[in-house]
């Protein structure tokens, strides 16, 4: 599975007042009538493809957005602000797997949009509404600064104007932090780079930073250029996303970035195997999968299998469909990577609502390799758990494989849209936006959020800016626990 209200008519448009001079700078290289109609194809995309379309969000709302954005372009277009706008309604339907995905944008946007050198020269990390430097290429800028405010805009502020433009699941009261992480550097972040340089373009080529070097020292303004992401990408190293094993003398250190492999050659289920045998006899595991967002699931329930002392079954749920056919005229739009997704007929039944019901499946059972792993295991988890991460962390849970420390999940317990995805690319823009074909919804009474850990560990500012990793802190002093209550009494 790819696991993958509009408050926002008023508050995305005091957004892109943050950029009062954007739209003048930028011709109209899409008509109003050409706007018009890529936003009429997204909305009739979204109405007849969508199986969630209005699980978070109601008909009415949608429609004001829809509205608000036709007044956007009633003078016409630029493929920036389509970017924008789009990314804006995505978000109304609070999916994770919703969005203007950078990986599905053709070359229209990947160069007219992501390739200009509008970027910050910086890499950032968030945490209580504050931007901590974590790389810089600006001359006179250190990782380990704070970055307060650009161009006279607080960084808080910043934040906030981004948020309408954010993906999350549902609307439960952890939805913040997951919208928070979106904006740090990295592959399940950036939106930095995509969103901010089009809410709030540099001028005439440049940034003017607020900037605090330490604690101790007062702010200072200093001016930088604007790169391209890869002129900056070049020069910063990346956290990688390869999985890897350390050991540290009863306890062994399991870093699982993300569970997509779809263009590598690693072998997951040879990595996991090798792991085991080489751990099988220590007595902790500390896994950290806090960057992990998702992927191919069976990943996750390979790696659970290994760590299961009993059978587990997955939470029961049904699958649905918001049609039985796609509409010919929205299939010439769309791409996917299996085109069977699209015809369903006599695979799916009509249901009570709007959705048609997939062939009921008994729910899945997980059974305990032979020789599953027999020491004590804390899984590091957070906000960008929101797809198959997210189901990892969910069934660690339930089946109590594991001690879960650190923030709450994103994904939702009341299910996700994913497993089967397309992305449909407005003619007229080019811009491309994914949506889930299938929803999973769980059975029974569960809350609206995502999986709340063990071990409560929310990063603070003063940690992470002394560099202290607080949640990694509190796992190695539970594992510290542990082994304490198995020594003997003196």
């Amino acid at each position: 599975m790819l696991c993958v209200l509009f408050r926002a008519g008023l508050l995305a448009l005091c957004a892109l007042c943050l950029a009062p001079h954007a739209r003048a700078q930028s011709a109209p290289e899409i008509s109003a009538d050409a706007a018009r109609r890529d936003l009429r194809i997204l909305k009739r995309a979204f109405t007849e493809l969508h199986p969630g379309l209005n699980r978070y969000a109601t008909p009415a709302q949608i429609d004001a957005g829809f509205a608000a954005a036709e007044a956007d372009v009633a003078q016409g277009s630029s493929r920036a602000q389509m970017y924008l706008l789009a990314t804006r309604l995505a978000a109304t339907l609070h999916c994770g797997h919703t969005w203007t995905n950078r990986l599905n944008q053709g070359e229209a946007i990947q160069q007219g949009v992501f390739g200009r050198a509008d970027k910050l020269p910086l890499t950032l990390r968030w945490a209580e509404g504050r931007a901590l430097v974590t790389g810089s290429i600006a001359p006179g800028v250190a990782a380990g600064a704070e970055l307060l405010a650009i161009a006279g805009r607080p960084a808080a502020e910043i934040a906030a104007a981004l948020q309408p433009y954010l993906r999350a699941d549902g609307l439960g009261p952890d939805i913040a932090a997951t919208k928070q992480a979106q904006l740090d550097s990295g592959v399940n972040g950036g939106a930095m780079d995509r969103l901010f340089p089009l809410l709030m373009p540099p001028r005439e080529g440049r940034y003017v930073l607020t900037l605090r070097d330490s604690p101790l020292q007062p702010p200072r303004d200093l001016e930088v250029a604007a790169v391209t992401q890869a002129e900056r990408d070049r020069a910063l190293t990346a956290p990688s996303e390869a999985w890897t094993l350390t050991i540290d003398g009863d306890t062994a250190l399991l870093t699982l970035p993300t569970f997509g492999f779809w263009r590598s050659s690693f072998d997951p289920q040879a990595f996991l195997q090798q792991t085991f045998e080489r751990i099988k006899d220590l007595p902790y595991l500390v896994i950290d999968q806090r960057r992990n967002e998702g992927g191919d699931d069976a990943i996750g329930r390979a790696l659970l299998a290994r760590l299961l002392r009993a059978p587990y079954t997955q939470p029961a749920s049904r699958s649905e469909s918001a049609y039985e056919r796609v509409p010919y005229v929205l299939a010439r739009y769309l791409d996917t990577w299996d085109f069977g997704f699209f015809d369903r007929t006599g695979k799916v039944v009509k249901g009570p609502g709007r959705n048609w019901l997939l062939p009921e499946m008994p729910p899945r059972r997980i059974d305990p390799v032979a020789t599953p792993y027999r020491g004590r295991t804390v899984v590091l988890v957070g906000p960008q758990n929101t797809s198959a991460g997210y189901l990892l962390a969910r069934d660690l849970k339930l089946s109590q494989a594991a001690t879960l420390v650190g923030q709450a999940t994103g994904g939702n317990l009341r299910g996700l849209n994913g497993g089967e995805l397309a992305w449909v690319t407005l003619p007229a823009s080019g811009v491309a936006v994914d949506i889930p074909l299938l929803a999973a919804v769980t059975a029974g009474e569960v809350p609206d959020g995502g999986v709340q850990p063990d071990v409560a560990v929310v990063p603070r500012w003063a940690d992470i800016s002394a560099g202290i990793d607080a949640e990694m802190v509190a796992a190695r002093r539970l594992v510290q626990r542990w082994r304490q209550q198995q020594r003997p009494a003196l």
